[in-house]
């Protein structure tokens, strides 16, 4: 019978026609079919395998009001405590049976073993994403019928109506969500998606792991199948777990951490972490008013966005599924190991939390928050939003592992070791006299405090730059000026940051600082050390290098903070200008000053644009005297014949390498017979003429040489001592011999 004669047999019945036997004939079509079970109450009081095995948890659902909810249509998948597990209950707690445990806690063991829609075992692995587009393998948790409402809290001295966020951020809350708490199962296909091992979860467990597990319970009949639902027995009786705020409120070893994540040292007005809304959402108020007899406004906790998630919110990201398969993981260090993180790094320049920044505090919790379950093999492999691994030792730096509501908790005896708090960035970042050149930093934060890059600073303090004619002034129609103008103010300032940020190849590099040595920096220009001093090509121009207070450099994890008198500098002359005033370079000077590629009007030179990196190898006066001496150079720099006026133009663009900067540092070039470069000597066709460059020419060990080769197999020698003379984005080397191009 197809869909459509069961309607038109239903309206002749029901409009009397066919009297004789027509009710007769529906209700044997419409009869309960046979072999169907019963409601999930029925079938755990009435069957005949399970009569006597779950009357306690029986007893608990008329207790709590659920019987008729258990009896009538529906879909639930229930987790059911057999009398087993009752009586471990009963023993654990205290109590003599049922009649001791009250309406209230009898509701909330009831309602969190129902999870909302009916789930064999196979199905709770799923994570619901769609239809046609679940993922098996990826959900260990489900939202059950259980949400803890309103509660009493003391806000600033005034008890208040409060219920948790039930998304991340203020002024977010979905008014249609009463932030149902989720239960946690374990099934072995989910670990070995996520590559677990029974390690993950026996750690916050009392009990060898199952292989089919709901919380702390072990499934021991599973896909009972009821008209309403399925059933699965455990062996344990399961009460709601707290979200992790709720958890830290009730564990005093952790209140030092708890009071800056929520702030407790600000007042109501100055409190940015945590937000108690009690006027957006009316409907709260009318909604609980009766259940709860509310005597005003119901507020919603909420906590800032900045954060990686709400503690108290039992959602994930979006609100919606995605809560089946992730959820959130908080590391609480105890008082112990705060207080001393707070005596010998975040107090240094502060005094009590109170002073300290609000970014610097929200910093601080983020680096203990992930946005996912974190389980202990993982530590490494998944990042908090500060692009950190959970530094921790899962065997001696935690305390404590706990699975609650929202998320995992581990209590530790340490803190994490964050990027921002020990790292080169952490000086100018915690340091308020330094709060300009943090500014300059915000996009090279996540750079300079990574670990796994190694740098050294020469910190530029807000004294330092206002004295060099510097002004940031957040609040002013121009933020940042230069000697009273905005014109190129930033641009100067973030050439100079680029230039007091040196790349070291292990964080030790620069421990000794008395010799001498030229350094890349991050900007790619070179700086320059020597008898304790650095120097930029702008600093040998004043004459005025930066000495370093030695006593109070700063070694961090990834290099070292110098604290120095005096800022870095770079020349405004051109490359030609250098070249034309560096006594050894006098010879070179003479037949580029007389070439056809020199503007003397302009100061520049054919082919070398301002903000360009070059390399210049200019040969010494012996090497020119000799290649004039050859015939291959010649001898009159002023000559006015066109052919040796082309042949010195050839020979001057031969000695320029554009686009790098190369010194003898052993650094770069990582072939063992050197790198083709290009110069700015190309033929009539438009062929770029090389030369081969090795700058760790005796085997990537110091002292560092450096020789060139040129397209004729000549070998040129860089002389150390006349060489790295700093320019602006340039870099300029005396050489024994002229190259020598076809």
């Amino acid at each position: 019978m197809n869909n459509f004669t069961k309607l038109l047999f239903a309206s002749f019945c029901l409009s009397g026609v066919f009297l004789f036997g027509c009710k007769e004939e529906f209700d044997e079509y419409y009869a309960r079919p046979e072999g169907l079970e019963g409601p999930v109450y029925q079938v755990l009081s009435d069957s005949v395998r399970f009569r006597g095995n779950f009357d306690h948890y029986l007893a608990l659902v008329d207790r709590a009001g659920y019987k008729q909810t258990l009896s009538s249509a529906g879909y639930w998948t229930v987790f059911a405590p057999n009398d087993e597990a009752f009586e471990q209950y009963f023993q654990e707690n205290g109590l003599s049976g049922i009649d001791d445990i009250s309406e209230e806690k009898a509701y909330e063991i009831v309602t969190y073993s129902l999870v909302y829609n009916a789930y064999s075992m196979r199905d709770l692995g799923y994570y619901q994403t769609g239809p046609g587009n679940d993922t098996l393998s990826s959900a260990f948790r489900r939202k059950t019928a259980y949400y803890k409402g309103v509660y009493k809290d003391d806000v600033y001295g005034q008890e208040l109506d409060v219920v948790d966020a039930n998304r991340n951020g203020v002024a977010t809350y979905n008014i249609n969500d009463n932030n149902n708490k989720y239960i946690p199962y374990y099934v072995q296909h989910y670990l070995d998606r996520l590559n677990l091992t029974a390690d993950d979860i026996e750690g916050f467990y009392d009990r060898p792991y199952s292989g089919a597990q709901v919380a702390n319970a072990n499934v021991v009949q599973s896909n009972v199948p009821a008209e309403n639902g399925y059933i699965h027995t455990v062996d344990r009786v399961i009460e709601p777990m707290p979200n992790i705020a709720d958890y830290l409120k009730g564990k005093p070893e952790y209140s030092l951490f708890k009071s800056i994540l929520e702030m407790d040292f600000r007042n109501e007005e100055n409190n940015t972490a945590v937000n108690y809304d009690g006027t957006t959402y009316p409907e709260l108020t009318e909604r609980f008013a009766p259940v709860y007899d509310l005597s005003g406004p119901v507020y919603v906790k909420s906590y800032t966005g900045t954060y990686a998630f709400a503690p108290n919110n039992e959602n994930f990201l979006t609100g919606g599924n995605d809560a089946q398969s992730d959820s959130w993981t908080l590391f609480a260090p105890n008082n112990e190991a705060l207080q001393q993180f707070l005596d010998e790094v975040l107090l240094e320049y502060y005094g009590e939390l109170a002073n300290v920044p609000d970014p610097i505090l929200f910093d601080f919790v983020n680096m203990h928050m992930w946005q996912t379950a974190l389980w202990p093999s993982r530590f490494t492999l998944v990042s908090n939003l500060l692009n950190e691994e959970a530094r921790f030792d899962a065997e001696t730096d935690l305390v404590e592992r706990k699975v609650l509501s929202n998320g995992l908790f581990y209590g530790t005896n340490q803190v994490q070791q964050g990027n921002f708090f020990f790292t080169v960035y952490s000086r100018p970042y915690l340091d308020p006299d330094y709060s300009i050149m943090l500014q300059l930093l915000n996009s090279y934060r996540f750079t300079v405090s990574d670990p796994g890059q190694n740098f050294a600073m020469l910190l530029m303090s807000n004294q330092q730059l206002n004295d060099a004619g510097f002004v940031y002034d957040p609040g002013g129609r121009d933020v940042w000026t230069y000697n009273g103008s905005a014109s190129q103010a930033y641009e100067r300032l973030i050439r100079m940051l680029e230039m007091s940020i040196i790349k070291l190849e292990s964080p030790d590099e620069l421990e000794d600082i008395s010799g001498e040595g030229i350094m890349e920096t991050l900007g790619g220009e070179y700086i320059r050390y020597e008898n304790g001093q650095f120097f930029a090509s702008g600093n040998v121009e004043s004459g005025e290098y930066i000495d370093v207070n030695e006593e109070e450099t700063y070694e961090a994890v990834n290099g070292r903070d110098f604290y120095t008198e005096g800022l870095v500098s770079y020349t405004e002359k051109t490359l030609a200008e250098i070249i034309l005033e560096t006594p050894q370079f006098a010879k070179f000077a003479e037949y580029l000053q007389n070439s056809s590629i020199y503007d003397a009007a302009t100061l520049q030179i054919e082919g070398v644009s301002p903000g360009q990196f070059f390399t210049v190898l200019v040969p010494s006066e012996e090497a020119i005297d000799a290649a004039v001496a050859a015939g291959t150079l010649p001898a009159d720099p002023m000559t006015g014949d066109a052919a040796e006026r082309e042949a010195i133009a050839a020979f001057l663009k031969y000695h320029f390498v554009p686009r790098n900067t190369i010194v003898p540092d052993g650094k770069k070039i990582v072939s063992e017979n050197g790198e083709d470069f290009s110069t700015l000597l190309a033929s009539l066709d438009g062929e770029i003429k090389e030369v081969v460059i090795d700058n760790s020419a005796d085997g990537f060990q110091p002292p560092y040489t450096m020789t060139v080769t040129d397209l004729q197999g000549n070998v040129a020698n860089v002389d150390i001592p006349n060489s790295n003379v700093l320019a602006s984005y340039a870099v300029l080397h005396q050489i024994d011999r002229v190259l020598e191009s076809n």
